[in-house]
């Protein structure tokens, strides 16, 4: 007989009945594998597991192997709890891979699921006529595709500029907090000033209502007041950062930037704005946002497990004490 039919497999009903008239007959177990083509071992668990008192009938060996799949540990391993944990962390924004995550960081309080099992859940309930998929986040931008670019844009504004190849090694190598990327988010009647930490992903934003260096710098102040460590700022050549001295002078932060058109140079910032964009994308009218709405949304993105942080939020890496989000 050919190996490969020899090797264990799951029995349908067909198989059982033809067990259960050659089992009548006489016939041992080496036989009968032999006879429906699987190995003696198959046979023997299936008479093992499937026989009632009054012996084994393929009619009801069926039923039984059923009752004892939809009863066995591994086909309860779904909970309706890790189903609520699934829902309500795809709804605040997180992908499946940081929900996998999370699930690992409190794995004491709450079995783990694969990022896999994760996708097929929400598939499942995409089939089932719901809309949990539409949350999932969703990447990609236009690349700019004009001609040649002025790479000294934005430099002539900024007087007293220091470039980024001056910055100090150890803010390349992430082992520090207080080393901190800025940018803006433009939107229709206002803008977000973002400053991200680049160690730990923390977040600080606040709303302008122009670009102005000095209401850029004024808002750079408020934030950076905030931060409980400060030493760098990394940002980019916009005009509206045309007042870094001021708030280098008022912070103690030292100030340096990127090259212009090097976005890579403030990733972690990049980033994070793109992420505030799944809030409000672009075109979005910041100006009718109140400043509570503003704030949670901010709250959320800092609380939002993330993978380069090995499932932990800003937040926690941060402030150096653990949540629990997901129990």
């Amino acid at each position: 007989m050919n190996k490969l039919n020899e090797q264990y497999r799951q029995l349908t009903q067909e198989p059982r009945y033809q067990i259960s008239a050659l089992r009548k007959t006489g016939m041992g177990l080496r036989g009968i594998a032999k006879e429906i083509g699987v190995h003696y071992s198959t046979v023997s668990r299936e008479l093992n597991r499937n026989s009632p008192p009054n012996g084994y009938s393929g009619a009801e060996a069926h039923p039984l192997s059923d009752i004892r799949k939809r009863t066995s540990l591994k086909a309860n391993k779904r909970h309706s709890h890790t189903d609520d944990i699934i829902r309500g962390s795809v709804i605040l924004g997180w992908s499946p891979e940081t929900v996998s995550l999370r699930m690992t960081v409190e794995s004491k309080v709450t079995e783990t699921l694969s990022h896999t099992t994760i996708y097929r859940r929400i598939e499942e309930n995409r089939l089932q006529g719901g809309h949990l998929y539409r949350q999932l986040p969703r990447f990609g931008k236009t690349r700019w595709k004009g001609g040649k670019r002025n790479k000294k844009a934005g430099v002539r504004l900024i007087h007293d500029r220091v470039d980024i190849t001056e910055r100090p090694d150890i803010v390349d190598a992430r082992t520090r907090l207080g080393d901190w990327e800025g940018d803006t988010v433009h939107g229709q009647s206002a803008h977000l000033v973002t400053l991200v930490d680049r160690t730990s992903r923390f977040t600080l934003a606040k709303r302008v209502f122009s670009k102005t260096k000095e209401e850029v710098g004024d808002a750079m102040i408020a934030l950076l007041k905030t931060a409980h460590t400060v030493k760098t700022v990394t940002l980019d050549n916009g005009g509206e950062f045309a007042g870094h001295v001021r708030v280098s002078k008022a912070t103690g932060a030292d100030m340096y930037f990127a090259k212009p058109y090097a976005s890579w140079q403030r990733g972690t910032n990049e980033n994070t704005n793109g992420r505030i964009r799944r809030f409000w994308p672009k075109k979005f009218d910041m100006g009718k946002l109140t400043d509570d709405e503003i704030e949670r949304r901010i709250l959320l993105l800092n609380f939002t497990p993330r993978k380069v942080l090995g499932g932990l939020t800003p937040f926690e890496v941060y402030m150096g004490q653990g949540v629990a989000l997901i129990t």
